[in-house]
């Protein structure tokens, strides 16, 4: 039971370490974000392990706090990142503004088409 409990850890611990690299990282917010979940995840099989190995169950609420957490920021996260995007493209759809040159005419109008005649 050593030996197996050993290699879980081992195991765990290195995850963890891999899943901080990722943090560190990056390159981008979305991958900083799946690597805290991550962290998270490997952070709640830990306690479980402790919890499962120790027979201690006063450690089952700090898992369901840690999964609520986990959950929550990954959705807050993904709401962000969604309104970001939006707000990015709503902004890249925008027309240019008019320059000197259209002589007054709206923008995406060809100069003299629309005009009374």
């Amino acid at each position: 039971m050593d030996v197996i409990l050993t290699v879980v850890a081992a195991m765990l611990v290195a995850s963890g370490v891999m899943v901080v690299i990722r943090l560190a990282r990056g390159p981008s917010t979305l991958d900083r974000a799946v690597a805290l979940d991550a962290l998270v995840a490997v952070l709640m099989a830990g306690v479980g392990i402790h919890t499962a190995t120790q027979r201690i169950p006063f450690y089952l609420p700090v898992l369901l706090v840690l999964s609520f957490l986990g959950f929550t920021g990954s959705v807050g996260v993904a709401r962000f990142l969604a309104l970001r995007d939006e707000a990015g493209s709503a902004a890249a759809d925008d027309p240019e503004p008019a320059s000197a040159s259209d002589s007054g005419s709206a923008p995406g109008r060809r100069p003299g088409e629309g005009e009374a005649r």
